[in-house]
């Protein structure tokens, strides 16, 4: 996607000025953050999704390293907007989210994920608290965080070409790409994306961007890319719904597509290597929190402005390969990557039983 990051030469003097904003802010609040905060901070973590889940743990395991203080006081609510999955009901969690916020009065506000930002992150910009992000698809312009100075974070960018070279390893030769999504608006930013990194690695054609809501619809696009591709990009699963309207898990949709198709397929995460997705460069979700973390530190202890810390990607990312996945379609994973990559050997599904 072109765009223009924070952090990009052409926007380093607004961000300078925002830092002289943020100073003053800090300097007209009630000094518990810079008296107090480096023992004790109390912090409001709002996850976009839910736990137990990989994704959103790993970034709160990550952030807690990454803060370093084993005493700050970290209260979280979680949106769970893949059960929450409608406009309404994502704007009622954020107003719970934010009576939380409030309530908990926090000195630092960490949000994972682009849902968190829009229904609460985006509403506490220009005020006196500092907010900092992790896990953000859509660019920072999106919230509105490109002209605040209390906020700084962390923006998840996916490892398209090295994903697909991955895949290409694992089945030479094949051209045939269709992408499949649902309706999220933070996956328009991931598709474009994924246009320009399929563009970067050579034989790759993208003949198809498949968007629905519905399970069944989805089903369907599987089922007709058996005949017409010869690679499968799975994006967004979490917001499919049944025919009766209600949220379909993503373990389910995962499942599916393992029993139903035959074409080799890549993600970007590693939850889903864990549920049968063939191969993945994963982006790190420990990386993430761990990189949000040094950022709210430095808020906290060295008393640094949100607007004088760079927004940008975690740029480590992990090979990943699931074994059962490549013995179901008759791959054989060369020793060069199994060694190179992290093997998941089951599928969660029949590893938890």
């Amino acid at each position: 996607m072109a765009s223009q990051e924070p952090g990009h030469p052409a926007q380093r003097p607004r961000r300078r000025l925002l830092q002289g904003v943020a100073a003053a802010l800090a300097l007209a609040g009630t000094g518990r953050v810079r008296a107090g905060a480096s023992a004790a901070p109390r912090i409001a973590h709002v996850m976009s999704f839910d736990s137990p889940w990989r994704w959103t743990d790993g970034q709160l395991e990550g952030f807690r390293e990454g803060l370093g203080l084993p005493a700050a006081e970290i209260a979280i609510f979680q949106m769970d907007t893949k059960r929450h999955a409608s406009e309404e009901a994502k704007a009622e969690r954020g107003r719970l989210a934010r009576a939380f916020v409030d309530g908990f009065r926090p000195d630092l506000l960490y949000a994972s994920d682009d849902d968190a930002q829009q229904h609460v992150t985006r509403h506490y910009l220009g005020s006196r608290l500092p907010l900092v992000f992790s896990g953000v698809n859509r660019d920072p312009g999106a919230f509105g965080f490109d002209r605040a100075s209390n906020v700084t974070g962390v923006l998840e960018r996916e490892h398209v070409a090295e994903t697909l070279r991955l895949l290409r390893e694992l089945v030479p030769g094949w051209r045939r790409l269709v992408v499949l999504s649902d309706h999220g608006p933070y996956w328009d930013a991931v598709i474009r994306r994924v246009q320009e990194g399929v563009a970067a690695v050579g034989g790759v054609t993208l003949t198809q961007v498949v968007r629905t809501q519905q399970f069944e619809a989805y089903c369907q696009a599987v089922a007709a890319a058996q005949g017409q591709a010869d690679a499968l990009l799975h994006l967004g699963i979490l917001a499919l719904v049944d025919a009766a309207g209600r949220p379909v898990p993503y373990q389910a949709v995962q499942r599916w597509v393992v029993e139903n198709s035959r074409l080799p397929d890549a993600s970007f995460w590693m939850d889903r290597v864990h549920h049968g997705t063939l191969a993945s460069v994963t982006v790190s979700e420990i990386e993430q929190g761990r990189a949000a973390g040094r950022l709210a530190r430095a808020i906290l202890v060295e008393g640094a402005a949100p607007a004088s810390l760079p927004m940008q990607p975690t740029a480590k990312g992990q090979p990943a390969i699931s074994l059962q996945r490549a013995r179901a379609l008759g791959i054989t994973v060369r020793s060069t990557q199994l060694l190179q990559s992290q093997i998941v050997r089951h599928y969660d599904w029949e590893a938890h039983r």
